[in-house]
C-alpha cells in the first residue's frame, strides 16, 4: 500500500512538474505562423465600428465573411460592442476589402482607429 501511494505521488509530481515547465515562457519569440497559417510580424491592426448587428449570431455572420477574406491574421467582432478588431497582412488585403466584405453581408463598417 506505501508503494502505491508513493508511485502515486511521484506520478502527480512528475505530471505537475511538466506543466509548470512546459508554459513556454522559455520559448524564443520568433515570427511563427499563427493559427491563420501567416506569419507574425508585418502585419496591421484596425479598429472598425460595425453597426447593424443586433445579436451574436450577426457577429458570427460576419465572422464568417471576414474568414473568407485572404490575408485576414485575426479578427475580434462581437456582439453587444461596436469596437471590433482586425488583424491583416497588407501584402494580402486592405482596410477596403475588409469594409467591403462586411458590408456585403448587409452591416456597415467604418475605420475607428488605425495601428501598426
Amino acid at each position: 500500500m506505501k508503494q502505491l501511494i508513493f508511485i502515486s505521488l511521484v506520478t502527480i509530481g512528475f505530471i505537475t512538474a511538466s506543466q509548470v515547465c512546459g508554459c513556454g515562457s522559455c520559448e524564443s519569440k520568433a515570427a511563427t505562423p499563427n493559427e491563420f497559417g501567416y506569419a507574425i510580424g508585418g502585419e496591421k491592426t484596425v479598429t472598425l465600428k460595425i453597426t447593424g448587428m443586433t445579436c451574436s449570431g450577426c457577429a458570427n455572420h460576419v465572422s464568417i465573411a471576414l474568414s473568407k477574406v485572404e490575408g485576414i491574421i485575426s479578427e475580434d467582432v462581437s456582439y453587444p460592442g461596436d469596437r471590433n478588431t482586425i488583424t491583416y497582412d497588407p501584402d494580402k488585403t486592405s482596410e477596403q476589402d475588409i469594409i467591403a466584405a462586411i458590408e456585403k453581408t448587409g452591416y456597415r463598417a467604418q475605420v475607428i482607429a488605425d495601428k501598426s
